[in-house]
């Protein structure tokens, strides 16, 4: 689980930078940064939900001490 949640990050990186990229342009396509956004947006959710189900396993699990 933790292979996929670094996958999701590098890759919602990545879209941080072709959303940036494509601000620089002279006539940056609006329609293509929309859905840019939006894919980053699900990236971000899933990210968020892998978070919480790791969190949870963290608590269920203490390690002894």
């Amino acid at each position: 689980m933790y292979t996929r949640l670094k996958a999701l990050r590098g890759h919602h990186a990545s879209l941080d930078a072709q959303i940036r990229s494509e601000h620089r342009r002279p006539a940056p396509d609006s329609l293509h940064v929309q859905t840019l956004k939006k894919f980053k947006l699900r990236i971000r959710d899933e990210i968020d939900r892998l978070e919480r189900v790791l969190e949870r396993k963290d608590r269920s699990n203490p390690i002894p001490g």
